[in-house]
């Protein structure tokens, strides 16, 4: 389980992969592959591929 399951990090405060502004402007932010989308409204509405693709793209 260990080999599938990878290296877990803590769950603290800053150790989010995205973060998500929306005030006073709008910016989703993925910190692993540093991918931006402008777009809140959508990404929060699923479309989340351009961060699904980048971070595929790492080989992680």
């Amino acid at each position: 389980m260990r080999a599938i399951k990878g290296e877990q990090k803590e769950i603290n405060f800053g150790s989010q992969i995205r973060s998500y502004v929306m005030c006073p402007y709008t910016l989703v932010k993925d910190h692993r592959t540093n991918t931006e989308n402008v777009n809140v409204d959508k990404v929060l509405d699923g479309d989340i591929d351009m961060f699904i693709n980048d971070n595929l793209k790492r080989g992680n």
